[in-house]
């Protein structure tokens, strides 16, 4: 039997998310998170694209409202006509503010460099855009459509080579002044198409963390930061770990290689070297 809500989940434009927890409303914003106990919820309102959670106030009062704006129309009414529904009988006179808890959110770092490859990935695509745009008012069409085509792919094989070396760099590090612990398999995951085994090892805390290792086997080692427990590498055989650097080298000097080939072009085209494309 599903035990998932059949209450929408709420998404505005800006990221902030209202859901339906239990016997409360949770609302997440970039930095805070609200918890809304339902017993402190007088009613909710659909109002177009928006969503109006109004709290229980004493009498006389102007009714505290706590609002999200610019959502789905049909998932914020659907939204209010459920909540509206299971709302528990409210004590009168009672002041909702007061029950409302609210918690500072510390971003991931998962979500940081999720949000970091965004914001460089639109980055790159404006600035070959513009390339392309520069290339093609000089007459060159053909090698226009070749940098807005090659470019970013050459540009994502550099980043994700540089990154592979940084990780590289990093492994290197821990394995040299981190802890070393066991971890146990206790599950499979897939990485970019790779398959990947889902390790669990205990920090020096008693906190159960997860690494993913590209391996087989029961159990592997790992070696984790001291001061940072989630970051962990596995000690995999020195010959391993020197193949999987050269890789790393490899990607980035290729991605180097497109990009400046890439730019080269650009440049010959401004010079006028290519009249016949």
């Amino acid at each position: 039997m599903s035990t998932t809500s059949p209450i929408p989940v709420l998404r505005s434009s800006d990221g902030a998310l209202l859901r339906f927890d239990g016997d409360a409303l949770v609302l997440r914003r970039e930095n805070e998170e609200v918890r809304i106990p339902l017993l402190t919820v007088g009613c909710i309102r659909s109002e177009g694209r928006s969503l109006a959670v109004e709290l229980n106030t004493p009498s006389g009062t102007v009714p505290a409202v706590i609002r999200v704006d610019d959502v789905s129309e049909v998932a914020a009414n659907l939204f209010a006509e459920a909540v509206n529904a299971i709302l528990p009988e409210r004590p009168t006179g009672a002041d909702g503010l007061k029950l409302v808890t609210t918690r500072a959110v510390n971003e991931s770092q998962q979500e940081r460099d999720k949000r970091r490859r965004r914001r460089w990935g639109t980055a790159v695509v404006l600035v070959f855009a513009g390339l392309a745009v520069a290339v093609a008012a000089c007459g060159v069409w053909i090698f226009a459509f070749l940098i807005m085509l090659i470019g970013p792919v050459g540009a994502l094989i550099t980043a994700v080579g540089a990154d592979m070396v940084r990780l590289r760099f990093r492994s290197r590090y821990l394995l040299r002044h981190g802890v070393t612990v066991e971890a146990r398999r206790v599950g499979e995951t897939r990485i970019l198409g790779g398959e990947f085994g889902m390790f669990m090892y205990t920090d020096m805390h008693g906190v159960d963390r997860s690494v993913n290792v590209k391996s087989r086997s029961a159990t592997v080692q790992v070696a984790y930061h001291p001061s940072k427990p989630g970051i962990a590498t596995e000690y995999g055989s020195r010959s391993s770990r020197a193949s999987d650097t050269i890789g790393a080298l490899c990607f980035l000097v290729f991605g180097l290689i497109v990009d400046a080939t890439v730019i080269g072009v650009a440049i010959g085209s401004f010079q006028g070297r290519y009249p016949g494309y």
